[in-house]
């Protein structure tokens, strides 16, 4: 259900090199076949007002979640408005290099079909991406777009609990609801913290008794007591009897006060869990938080981190994200010890558990992201770096990353936009495919690194967008 659908046709008008351009529908057709989507197409090329209309039917009967729109060569104009008037989904019109100028006539003259097409989408109002590159060389940019609109699928169709309300005084946790269902799709569906007592209450226990064995096993030193873990291990099966009762998608939950003064442990290792099983939490119900961390993880697949932006170096131009003990142990470090300990601030610090202590791992680029609100409406933050080796330097969870823009214009971007305190770190380098999200949702952006490129280790001068995303 959640594998993309991908349309694809091949334009052409007769008059230029029709046999040229049947062949490049059997060479895209296979080159296509990479990318981890399901395929749908007519089998032919698409030339009269009637294939366009044929075309468009099929991709609607079929289900398409975007569509590719091919010049083989030249094609009548009236084709794309055909199908752009029956065809929602997303739009990429795919050009192909002429592949020749020796032979005395234009045989394709698709970069001018897709110039035209172009302007014709931007007067008709429909955001569209394109990709100008034979089949053979185009697959790395139509896997960037599909990752985006996977991402976009996903969304679409979220349940997101959110488990109380914000923490007191963390106003950068709160969101508009209805402007997230509009933009994004997300649904939140609300829950009392009374309602996860309850569960945890009735859960029995040889239940809670296994579960807390399981806990034992995923730690290499525990400094909490038998009470704390069996109140942790109801309260995760109390969670996960949730998630199933409300068929939730992830998790925003308030973790304190109440977690610590009424049921008398903190949250964290449990939320960590939660995390490590797929099931995308942030803390202190931070529900644009908890969005950003699920767009992350349908960009890459992987589990990413919940964090404060803590410190910096300016020496080394580092920056360190830490968070008080609720990372999933997915993300340790390679030979780290997981420690389940006392809570470093709750009352004081030292008093009561479960806090989940270890480094984050310490390869490969990283991308910090927030979706947050700005003056003019929701936007995205994102900044690219390198994670570095760090130890245990604070209780908790802590990942050190060298940026790809000065760390301290990254904090002057900061502090003058006035960003979301919370950000979800992901190890994988996503920001063009955030740069594609921010324009297909029509959300601003706030790019850190739009005139740099961590990967040729250049970093030329920074720029910051902030403009309003009308499609790509």
């Amino acid at each position: 259900m959640n594998r993309l659908r991908v349309g694809y046709a091949c334009c052409a008008r007769l008059s230029f090199d029709g046999e040229y351009a049947r062949r490049l529908f059997e060479q895209s057709i296979e080159s296509l076949a990479a990318l981890d989507v399901d395929l749908v197409h007519l089998g032919k090329l698409t030339v009269t007002e009637q294939d366009a209309l044929t075309l468009a039917e099929h991709f609607l009967k079929e289900g398409v979640d975007a569509a590719l729109i091919q010049y083989g060569t030249f094609s009548l104009g009236s084709l794309i408005p055909i199908i752009a008037q029956h065809v929602q989904a997303p739009l990429v019109l795919w050009g192909v290099p002429e592949p020749s100028l020796s032979c005395g006539r234009l045989r394709s003259n698709s970069l001018c079909a897709v110039n035209m097409n172009a302007h014709t989408l931007m007067r008709l109002g429909r955001p569209y991406d394109f990709v100008f590159r034979s089949p053979q060389e185009a697959l790395p940019e139509l896997e960037r777009i599909c990752r985006v609109w996977y991402c976009i699928k996903r969304l679409r169709r979220v349940r997101l609990g959110l488990v109380g309300y914000r923490v007191p005084g963390f106003y950068t946790s709160t969101c508009d609801e209805l402007e997230l269902r509009k933009k994004i799709g997300v649904e939140i569906h609300h829950v009392t913290l009374a309602e996860v007592y309850d569960e945890a209450r009735e859960i029995d226990q040889t239940s809670r008794k296994q579960d807390a064995e399981v806990i034992r096993a995923e730690a290499c030193s525990i400094e909490v007591n038998d009470a704390e873990l069996d109140k942790a291990a109801a309260l995760y099966l109390a969670f996960k009897t949730i998630i199933a009762k409300h068929d939730l998608d992830a998790l925003a939950v308030k973790c304190w006060p109440e977690f610590p003064d009424s049921y008398g442990i903190a949250a964290c290792s449990t939320l960590g869990r939660l995390n490590n099983d797929g099931i995308l939490t942030s803390c202190e119900g931070d529900v644009y938080g908890a969005v950003t961390m699920l767009i992350e993880h349908y960009l890459t697949g992987e589990t990413p981190m919940f964090a404060d932006f803590v410190a910096i170096d300016e020496n080394e131009n580092t920056g360190i994200a830490w968070h008080c003990g609720a990372a999933p142990v997915c993300l340790a470090a390679n030979h780290a010890k997981v420690k389940l300990c006392k809570h470093s601030t709750v009352d004081g610090g030292g008093k009561k558990g479960i806090a989940a202590e270890f480094p984050i791992k310490d390869a490969g680029p990283v991308t910090m992201t927030r979706l947050g609100v700005g003056r003019n409406g929701l936007r995205l933050f994102f900044a690219g770096g390198k994670a570095v080796k760090t130890g245990a330097i604070l209780p908790g969870n802590t990942l050190e990353f060298r940026l790809a823009c000065s760390v301290r214009r990254l904090v002057e971007i900061i502090l003058e936009e006035g960003v979301e305190h919370h950000y979800a770190l992901v190890h994988a380098d996503i920001r063009p495919e955030l740069r594609a999200l921010a324009k297909w949702l029509d959300v601003g952006t706030i790019d850190v690194d739009a005139k740099q490129d961590w990967r040729k280790g250049e970093a030329n001068e920074l720029q910051t967008s902030l403009a309003r995303g009308t499609g790509i």
